[in-house]
């Protein structure tokens, strides 16, 4: 059953004739199930009209030949919506994985006032025991907090 669906599923998301001829050589006229779901000979002889049974058709073939010039023009153009719709999501994806790309790539940059405070930030003499000491900063990323670590001369 579930292979039914996969079927029809395949058989409706690609309308080639070719594909579509395939599947119900190779699925449907074996599928019991699917068999199941075809018309019988005597529903399908019930649709038929016998030849003494028609008439002229004379003005009836005027209309029919007007629907299936329709009917063309529609086939020509079914197609088309679908490609829309492959492109339109293949756009869609597109602008999704380059906004990640970008949102993930883009490294800020520290604003003028941090820097200005950085720069502004000197140790002009810094000594531990009463002796010289070297001073080192650390400014952690994403963090407003400077440490300064003071360490003696050895």
């Amino acid at each position: 059953m579930f292979r039914c669906k996969i079927i029809h599923f395949l058989f409706n998301v690609f309308p080639l004739k070719a594909w579509q001829s395939f599947l119900i050589r190779q699925h449907i006229q074996k599928c019991p199930d699917c068999q199941k779901e075809l018309a019988s000979m005597e529903e399908v002889r019930s649709l038929l009209i016998q030849e003494s049974e028609g008439g002229s058709f004379e003005g009836e073939w005027l209309a029919i030949r007007g629907k299936l010039r329709e009917e063309k023009r529609k086939e020509k153009h079914l197609f088309w919506p679908r490609l829309r719709w492959i492109g339109g999501v293949a756009g869609l994806l597109a602008v999704v994985a380059i906004g990640i790309w970008l949102y993930f790539s883009y490294t800020p940059h520290k604003s003028l006032q941090e820097k200005d405070l950085a720069e502004r930030f000197r140790i002009n003499y810094i000594r531990v025991e009463n002796k010289p000491a070297k001073a080192f900063l650390f400014h952690p990323h994403d963090s407003k907090m400077i440490i300064i670590w003071a360490e003696k001369n050895s």
